[in-house]
């Protein structure tokens, strides 16, 4: 009877433990999923905003591009009129000089 006895309480305990030790295993299990959802979620969220600051970043170095351009065309067009007015200066310092010439 007292082995009986101790076999039936080795039982309960082994069923006990086992059930406590199911549901440790399963509330670890859901964890992890949880864990590893939200890190997902993360990973999504980070690679979102890393396009949204990509194409932000792209628009306004086309930005930048366009107005290099438009400075550029600006300092051909001043080159331009410089040299203009660098040969209208040597023409009127020449006549300058030929109409002091004469006088």
């Amino acid at each position: 009877m007292n082995e009986n006895l101790y076999t039936v309480l080795i039982t309960l305990i082994t069923v006990a433990g086992s059930a406590g030790a199911w549901r440790f295993y399963e509330s670890k299990l859901k964890l992890n999923n949880k864990l590893r959802d939200i890190n997902a979620r993360e990973g999504v969220l980070f690679r979102e905003d890393l396009r949204e600051r990509v194409s932000a970043l792209e628009s306004k170095l086309e930005e930048k591009e366009r107005e290099k351009e438009e400075l550029q065309n600006q300092i051909s067009d001043l080159k331009s009129e410089l040299a203009q007015y660098k040969v209208r200066l040597e023409y009127l310092e020449m006549e300058n000089n030929s109409l002091k010439n004469e006088s």
